[in-house]
């Protein structure tokens, strides 16, 4: 009787302090569990629309790579030329409402004109604070990710001499054999358009060497792709062109090179805005996605792609120059939303419908 007594108090003793333990577990494992652990890592969740004239597959490259990161955002692209690009939107909000939640194109003056409606989501990452003024916009509407310039492009095997500025490419040796890209159909063109005949650039630039070129029998295309083919293959001699372009371009071998005009070349801006008419699951992905364009990886394969990077940091070690290396043309965005149609009018004066 005795030995059971004594064994029966031993399992009493054991059942109690298992008890006790049960009791207590829950109170020390209630701050961190891993349901808390995965709610506070989780990334953002929502889906996408995009609307861009940027190359569908340097865009594609970002978004699949944002999404291989944040696997519980999805998205749909949508790329067209600016004008399409505007055109399409425009449709869509007079008719009630559009499904696009992030815009990247080349009409800054379009951003502000959306903005003074009211429809985009002012955002603007902690990493952007030390970004000059000239690439970032309105307290928060946007910001260039990359920059993008107009520049002077030519044929290696047919120009012995470079240019320096814009007035070298209206001489004999680009007569017939010079192009742009037509301002009433790209965004970038017509940005360049604008800052050339500003009044605070007119003796740089200025209308005057509109005229020189369409004396001097000057092409037109549609869009700086278009001018990159035709320069490489020798259509053209030259060509005022977007900076990646050429600068890829000569990297693989094509007889192009560029150059940075002396007197100053025109910021493309291509600002990537968010529009606040998003659903709000949206809204969450899309901040996180203007977030991961200024990481300082995201800003590597920018420049692996060609571009400027807007930190400069990610530009060592490679050919892409830094924004503080490059001389830019001020630009005036008031200027260019009260004359866009009078600048398009003149332009069409002097070249004529092409």
């Amino acid at each position: 009787m005795k030995r059971l007594l004594s064994l029966f108090i031993c399992l009493m003793l054991v059942f109690g302090l298992i008890g006790c333990a049960s009791d207590d577990k829950p109170a020390d494992s209630g701050t961190e569990t891993a349901g808390n652990k995965e709610g506070s890592d989780k990334g953002p969740s929502g889906h996408l629309v995009i609307y861009t004239s940027e190359p569908q597959d340097l865009v594609t490259e970002m978004l699949d790579d944002f999404v291989s990161k944040n696997p519980d955002v999805t998205y749909e692209l949508y790329r067209s030329g600016t004008g399409d690009v505007k055109t399409k939107l425009s449709t869509e909000l007079e008719a009630g409402g559009t499904d696009a939640c992030i815009l990247w194109f080349a009409d800054l003056g379009y951003m502000y004109d959306l903005d003074d409606e009211g429809l985009i989501l002012h955002y603007s990452p902690e990493s952007v604070a030390s970004v000059p003024d000239t690439y970032k916009y309105n307290e928060g509407m946007g910001h260039e990710v990359r920059a993008i310039y107009s520049v002077l492009s030519y044929n290696t095997t047919q120009i012995d001499t470079a240019p320096k500025d814009w007035a070298d490419v209206t001489g004999d040796d680009y007569t017939g054999s010079l192009a742009l890209a037509n301002p009433a159909y790209s965004g970038g063109a017509m940005t360049t358009l604008s800052v050339h005949v500003e009044p605070d650039n007119e003796t740089v630039v200025g209308w005057d060497w509109y005229q020189d070129l369409a004396d001097n029998n000057v092409k037109m295309e549609q869009s700086n792709g278009t001018l990159l083919t035709k320069v490489s293959s020798g259509e053209y001699k030259g060509a005022v062109i977007v900076d990646y372009l050429p600068r890829n371009a000569k990297s693989e071998g094509s007889p192009v090179d560029y150059v940075y005009p002396a007197s100053g070349s025109v910021l493309i801006p291509t600002p990537l805005c968010l529009l606040n008419t998003m659903p709000e699951e949206s809204a969450e992905a899309a901040k996180a996605f203007v977030d991961y364009m200024f990481e300082i990886e995201t800003q590597k394969l920018f420049v692996e792609q060609g571009y400027v990077p807007i930190i400069n940091e990610a530009a060592e070690g490679s050919e892409v120059p830094t924004i503080d290396d490059i001389k830019v043309l001020p630009m005036d965005v008031e200027y260019m939303r009260e004359n866009s149609s009078d600048m398009l009018d003149q332009f069409s004066a002097m070249f004529g419908t092409q």
